[in-house]
């Protein structure tokens, strides 16, 4: 018996979690409005019937049948619990507190990439030599920053290789292109 409710205790959590990772995603493509009456209507019925195995897995469905819609439409739902975020200036000091050096090429339509220990020339250098040898990298602007990972949030800071005005230019690609540079960084 404790097997059954034990069973259905993870059912009902795992899909609160799949719920919670969805609605994090359409909020912050923006797309909330668009399906808040739903998620609202999937939260209420999963706190009434969480004891109803069989409504559990009917919600599942639906809000399984909604990403599958939104993967169709191009999104990468496996970003939902993940966010990317600028947070000012760093300097070589920036290694004590985790953060790690990274050079990024920044295309109208893709993001290349260095991240390593060595110095941020080097990275840019290293960037250069592998889209050379690819020869598939379009045009890019390049920027010089520190990374680091706090839990599921990515968060990205100019170095001092960066002028004020290229780090400007890399805040308004940031707003235009937040989902992109996730995707892409995601596997730093």
């Amino acid at each position: 018996m404790a097997t059954i409710f034990n069973r259905l205790a993870e059912s009902v959590s795992s899909t609160w979690r799949l719920l919670s990772d969805t609605t994090n995603f359409l909020s912050r493509m923006k797309l909330l409005d668009q399906y808040e009456t739903e998620l609202r209507s999937w939260r209420e019925r999963l706190l009434r019937n969480r004891n109803n195995s069989q409504m559990v897995r009917e919600i599942r469905e639906d809000i399984v049948a909604l990403r599958t819609l939104l993967r169709s439409r191009g999104y990468d739902l496996r970003l939902g619990s993940k966010d990317v975020m600028i947070e000012g200036w760093r300097h070589d000091d920036a290694m004590a507190e985790g953060f790690r050096r990274i050079v990024l090429g920044l295309a109208e339509d893709d993001v290349y990439y260095v991240a390593g220990d060595a110095n941020h020339n080097e990275l840019a250098e290293a960037l250069e030599s592998q889209c050379r040898s690819r020869r598939r990298c379009k045009p890019y602007a390049l920027h010089c920053l520190w990374y680091r990972w706090r839990s599921d949030l990515l968060v990205l800071s100019g170095a001092a290789s960066e002028t004020a005005e290229q780090f400007e230019e890399f805040r308004r690609y940031f707003q235009a292109n937040k989902e992109l540079l996730l995707r892409k960084l995601s596997r730093l």
